[in-house]
């Protein structure tokens, strides 16, 4: 039985490394001529991920974390515990590359799918060195990113909404990580800082079409105007996928929207989903059933899971994007009544961040003002 992995990123790797290692022929096909490279993500990952993949691509352990609302002075969080690293991508993205390689995966560079269809088997079509080039799978798993072939090539409804991130990396190290809000930096989203092999990496999120005008302004608001080393950007897709399987096929990753709504985020729960869809897929092949019906398993166990959580992030989202500025300076500044704070320093989970409404709400009840009817949805 045979098995194409289409997407070289960390979730198509760490599925191609199990289906691998469980004796499986597995080529992974990708795009791009060098793996981790462009870079198009901040690289800051929860301690989950780190553990997962037993990567030696960490910049920084975090405890700490500065939040700066659009008026008034910054919140300062600081928990008893490593709540968050900051991993070099690049590097990660190769070591992953290299457990799938070790464990048996034949890798394709500068491998492009153009399409797929399926009959007995599903064939892929793609491009590399200009060649046109084809392969016979017995399961091709989709994990080519937020503008996926194989999820347009098979109708597969695809995001609700796409976000667009780009970043800096600058000449001029910091020691925190920090989080910037208000419509001067994004007005759907938000900008951040973290610390980078180079320097740092300066970026911000949004959905409006402007996310670079956002990017300048922010940089120019931390005086990094003749630090920029250069830019990289991507794309993040949110929302709920109601399919994410067909005839020979599983979505996994970005290709099926397991991106956390209100970080973005995709490596936490795209390497969860990945564990999940490897352990479907190798079941089904030893049982010589790739069908629709058989992988279906996979689907509604990662719906089941961490799809609850993208739900709520989304509701989260909603109401955070119907915030003004008044409004979010408000909730910062009630943050920093010690109680709160502490449930925030204590409680809070960047993988899972929808555990931390009710105990907040909880030692501050005038903050479901600020919810209003949503708040239901998150619980």
């Amino acid at each position: 039985m045979e098995v194409a992995v289409v997407g070289g990123g960390p979730v198509g790797m760490w599925v191609a490394k199990q289906i691998a290692e469980a004796g499986f022929e597995t080529t992974v096909l990708e795009e791009d001529r060098k793996i981790g490279r462009p870079v198009r993500c901040a690289g800051l990952v929860s301690p989950r991920v780190v553990s997962k993949t037993d990567t030696d691509s960490t910049i920084m352990k975090a405890s700490k974390a500065i939040i700066h609302p659009p008026q008034g002075d910054p919140l300062v969080l600081e928990a008893p515990e490593e709540k968050a690293y900051v991993i070099d991508r690049g590097r990660f993205d190769r070591e992953m590359a290299e457990k799938a390689s070790n464990a048996g995966a034949h890798i394709e560079l500068d491998a492009k799918v153009l399409d797929t269809v399926f009959s007995s088997r599903r064939k892929l079509r793609y491009q590399q060195d200009g060649k046109e080039k084809q392969i016979l799978s017995d399961l091709v798993i989709g994990a080519d990113g937020p503008h996926s072939i194989m999820r347009k090539m098979t109708s597969m409804p695809g995001p609700k909404e796409l976000l667009v991130g780009v970043q800096a990396i600058v000449a001029e190290d910091v020691k925190d990580i920090s989080i910037f809000l208000g419509n001067d930096v994004s007005p759907d989203f938000f900008g951040y800082e973290l610390p980078h092999t180079s320097g740092s990496l300066v970026g911000v999120g949004s959905s409006d079409g402007h996310a670079y005008e956002h990017l300048k302004r922010l940089i120019k608001r931390r005086g990094f105007e003749n630090d920029i080393l250069g830019y990289s950007a991507g794309t993040i897709p949110l929302g709920r996928m109601k399919e994410s399987v067909r005839d020979g096929l599983m979505l996994v990753g970005d290709a099926s929207c397991q991106v956390k709504p209100l970080s973005g985020g995709g490596l936490y729960p795209g390497l969860h989903s990945a564990d999940i869809c490897a352990e479907v897929a190798i079941s089904a092949l030893e049982d010589n059933d790739t069908s629709k019906e058989r992988l279906q398993e996979y689907h509604d166990r990662w719906q089941s899971d961490i799809g609850s959580e993208i739900s709520k992030g989304m509701w989260m989202r909603r109401i955070f994007k119907n915030m003004s500025d008044e409004d979010l300076s408000k909730i910062l500044g009630s943050l920093k009544d010690e109680k709160v704070k502490r449930v925030v320093e204590i409680v809070g989970d960047i993988d899972y961040p929808s555990t931390l409404a009710k105990p907040v709400l909880k030692a501050s009840p005038k903050l479901i003002k600020f919810a209003g009817p949503m708040i239901k949805n998150i619980f």
